[in-house]
């Protein structure tokens, strides 16, 4: 969550959005996305924020 809070270029609706869909994610310990479908969705950039949010 630090990586985001430090994310000058994130818009307000973007921050939204991913600290909700992290926190579904937080006691889990496997998921599987489908990158392609959530590119359609939110976009290459969310995506890409996302996916490295999720690094440890």
């Amino acid at each position: 969550m630090m990586k985001i809070d430090d994310d000058p270029d994130l818009s307000k609706e973007d921050w939204k959005v991913l600290v909700r869909s992290l926190r579904k994610l937080e006691h889990i310990e496997q998921y599987i996305f489908n990158k392609v479908y959530l590119k359609k969705i939110y976009g290459d950039v969310f995506v890409e924020r996302f996916f490295s949010s999720l690094e440890r």
